[in-house]
């Protein structure tokens, strides 16, 4: 049993924010572990994708048990596009500290983004686009050898677990390198000690959207404890995570985050009503830019369609036809690194970043 504490959630003006976030690739596709590949089998697998997928799209872990989707859940059949079964290599640490590895079958399964899309369109469900923030994690683990820092190299087993939990809810980790840099600013001490200016420092180089701290032990034999904060637009949240299984700590750390990033960044309904929204792009001053221009905003998850009104030496015109109107729009591209306001973004007016 997992046992999930929140400590505070308060203001912090030190954070530095640079906005440098990422298109979340495979947001209606998922895996699902089986034992079998009989067609009993598969249709509760089904089941279980298709609430993860529902999960994955909206940020809420409670998605699936509301209401308002259950129209969805009933028919969840009648979105599925593809599937295929595949042999995966799964990472576990035995007892005795070495590293196992064994191969897992999986169910992927990827579902009709246009019609489920519409579905939770006509429902007006809020779902969090595709633009979503990074998060740079720092993850510190206590063990017989005493207490350090680790990385992808460091702890393949740790890092496959978080990642696959990151999947499951459509965010993206981002790892520091633990070079000398990363070294001479951080210690696992300051992670532990939740010294806030040497994390700060020594994130600065990686330019993520958001801050995670891990500190994983075992402070008695049987028992896995976690202790997580993360800094996010200038706001930190502390929570522990408790359980005899490791992968269950290390889950519940990245659903909170999960949890608290889609509380910030998934509010607005961009398959709500369909909207006019003009603006204009400068520093635009020739075909390649232009097709870059066209090409991300027509890519952004709530635009359904994208018209040229103006030209003007280096800057043009676009009126845009967007789910969940201006709001929307000026969210995603707060959360990419192709736009840049000009002044604020309430006037509309971006400029193209090199």
């Amino acid at each position: 049993m997992i046992k999930t504490k929140i400590f505070c959630l308060f203001l912090l003006c030190l954070l530095p924010h640079v906005v440098y976030a990422i298109k979340v690739p495979g947001l209606y596709e998922v895996e699902v572990s089986v034992t079998d590949q009989s067609e009993a089998l598969r249709r509760e697998a089904l089941q279980t994708a298709f609430r993860m997928v529902l999960i994955k799209l909206t940020g809420d872990r409670q998605a699936p048990g509301r209401t308002a989707l259950v129209p969805v859940m009933e028919q969840a059949q009648n979105y599925l596009q593809q599937y295929r079964y595949r042999e995966v290599p799964v990472l576990t640490e035995l007892e005795s500290g070495e590293v196992h590895e064994t191969m897992e079958t999986r169910l992927w399964v990827k579902f009709d983004e246009d019609n489920l899309n519409q579905a939770l369109r006509n429902l007006s469900v809020p779902v969090w686009g595709r633009e979503r923030p990074s998060t740079l994690l720092w993850l510190a683990v206590g063990d017989e050898s005493g207490r350090r820092l680790v990385g992808l190299e460091e702890a393949p087993e740790y890092i496959q677990a978080i990642e696959e939990r990151a999947s499951q809810r459509g965010i993206t980790i981002v790892y520091p390198l633990l070079d000398l840099d990363d070294n001479a600013a951080l210690r696992a001490s300051d992670i532990w000690g939740g010294f806030r200016q040497p994390v700060f420092d020594a994130s600065s180089r990686y330019h993520a959207d958001a801050i995670l701290t891990g500190t994983i032990e075992s402070p008695v034999a049987g028992i896995w404890e976690g202790q997580w904060t993360a800094y996010i637009n200038n706001q930190m949240a502390n929570w522990t995570s408790e359980s005899d299984l490791l992968v269950a700590v290390l889950d519940e750390g990245i659903d909170k985050l999960a949890d608290i990033l889609a509380s910030q960044f998934a509010r607005t309904p961009v398959f709500s009503g369909v909207n006019e929204v003009s603006l204009s792009v400068a520093d635009v001053f020739n075909t390649d830019q232009y097709a870059r221009v066209l090409k991300y905003l027509s890519s952004l998850n709530s635009v359904s369609d994208v018209e040229v009104m103006e030209v003007n030496e280096s800057k043009i015109k676009f009126l845009l036809q967007a789910h969940g109107g201006e709001l929307a729009v000026t969210q995603a591209i707060e959360l990419g690194r192709i736009l840049e306001a000009i002044g604020s973004s309430e006037d509309g007016s971006y400029r193209l970043l090199p």
